[in-house]
């Protein structure tokens, strides 16, 4: 009796373990979850969990999920949101989710009926994909049977045995590849499955990005840091960067996304970030970029403003598909002048996923698509023989030039200062304004270039 006993004792912790790589018993012991919130029940003669909307998320014990198959049947307690399973769960910032929207429930022409998406930095990712949704046949008032198979950077969802997968996702967006399994929305649950390296003949290996084809698509940036933008308040042409602020570069992700959440996570307040890119035509040309963005975005060509546009599903204002982002949510005019145009981009974002997708219209006559690259820093060697008052035959105005913290700065007249950045060889500019001067120390002149126009100037 006593051998029996210790050989009990040696199989219980084994129990645990055995139980998350088959069927998942429906007892407290195998799950964590807040007390109080969660009922072990028989529901229409099966052993269940009873999942109330304030539950939270319930978590397999114990359980480092990586590649396989999870199965279960769940029935949704209506009304409700949505019915979710957790896979690859970090924590709460850093895991990734399908979900049913029960609402759904009996439409089957319903796009958004069933959805995954990554977490990242605890920011729900669903605006950021909406390729990853889908119809699906939920059944209203009766178990609904999920399956989803899991293999490295591949995924397929089946639902109510349907052969071919309501999902199929080329690649999973999280940023961790395992963790725990958890579900979540109120509910009963049953018939949990978990099976480690069950991938039936589902590749590992990310599925293609056709839009890599695409030679049109915008998919480097140069960026700067984001700053907070106080509600109610539009980027202007005169919060415009100089170019020497755009330090940082971001390459767009599949379908030319460029994923500002993934690059600064979640913001706790209304930010925007400024981005700027470059492109190259032959010749004068009419043009449009399709642009999809989360949320808002300001769109500058070539210093001046040019487009306006609010992606804000919170507010009731969400571009099609329902205020998520894609590249049918704007189209911008673009006349592009012949060579290089500055497209500049201030993006703001206080909810959810933060984005941008750009994608030029035709490259017929286009030279070139590429970040913008930020001019060389060049130090001032002498910021004293640049100094003083300057007047012109050509202009009515007098040009007043100082110096501030090394900075050359130039005064037209009683218009504002302006910032002058140094380029070498006597020349200096300010990309907002298009202003371009050139100095002649030895001949106490400076060339002032203008809106295509040029002017000269003689110290005083």
């Amino acid at each position: 009796m006593k051998k029996r006993m210790m050989l009990i004792g040696m199989l219980l912790p084994l129990w645990g373990a055995y139980s998350q790589t088959g069927t998942v018993p429906m007892s407290p012991e195998s799950f964590e979850f807040t007390p109080g919130t969660v009922e072990f029940v028989t529901f229409k003669d099966r052993p269940s969990i009873k999942l109330a909307a304030n539950s939270g998320q319930v978590v397999i014990k114990g359980l480092n999920f990586k590649d396989g198959t999870i199965e279960f049947d769940v029935e949704s307690i209506l009304p409700g949101f949505a019915q979710s399973v957790y896979f690859h769960k970090r924590d709460e910032k850093e895991q990734e989710i399908v979900y049913l929207r029960v609402a759904n429930a009996g439409d089957t022409l319903a796009n958004e009926a069933v959805q995954y998406c990554p977490y990242i930095d605890g920011v729900n990712m669903w605006d950021m994909y909406p390729n990853y949704q889908a119809p699906a046949p939920i059944k209203k008032g009766d178990w609904n049977h999920i399956k989803l198979v899991i293999h490295g950077k591949r995924m397929q969802v089946y639902v109510n045995g349907d052969t071919w997968p309501v999902l199929d996702i080329p690649k999973l967006e999280g940023i961790y590849g395992e963790g725990g399994v958890s579900f979540e929305g109120a509910s009963y649950i049953s018939n949990i499955s978990v099976r480690p390296e069950d991938t039936g003949n589902l590749s590992p290996e990310e599925g293609p990005d056709l839009t890599r084809h695409q030679s049109n698509y915008l998919r480097e940036w140069a960026l700067t840091e984001p700053v907070v933008l106080e509600s109610g308040r539009e980027a202007t042409r005169e919060q415009l960067l100089d170019g020497d602020l755009y330090k940082d570069v971001i390459t767009a992700e599949r379908e030319g996304l460029i994923n500002l959440t993934r690059k600064f996570g979640m913001n706790q307040e209304r930010k925007v970030v400024w981005l700027k890119a470059v492109i190259e035509s032959a010749s004068a040309q009419g043009n449009f970029l399709d642009l999809g963005f989360s949320d808002e975005v300001w769109v500058f060509l070539n210093g001046q403003m040019v487009w306006v546009d609010k992606n804000l599903f919170q507010q009731g204002a969400g571009k099609y598909p329902k205020g998520r982002i894609s590249v049918a949510n704007t189209r911008v005019p673009l006349n592009l002048k012949p060579g290089k145009n500055e497209v500049t981009l201030a993006v703001a974002n206080d909810f959810y996923g933060w984005g941008v997708i750009a994608r030029l219209g035709s490259t017929d006559g286009i030279l070139a698509i590429g970040k913008f690259t930020p001019p060389p820093v060049v130090p001032i060697e002498d910021i004293n023989q640049y100094l003083g008052s300057y007047s012109s035959k050509m202009a009515p105005v007098k040009l007043t030039l100082t110096s501030e913290n090394g900075i050359l700065m130039a005064k037209a007249g009683d218009q504002p200062d302006l910032a002058l950045s140094y380029r070498g060889n006597h020349h200096f500019e300010n990309i907002k304004e298009n202003i371009k001067l050139t100095f002649h120390p030895d001949q106490n002149t400076l060339i002032l270039i203008s809106g295509g126009q040029e002017y000269e100037f003689t110290k005083e």
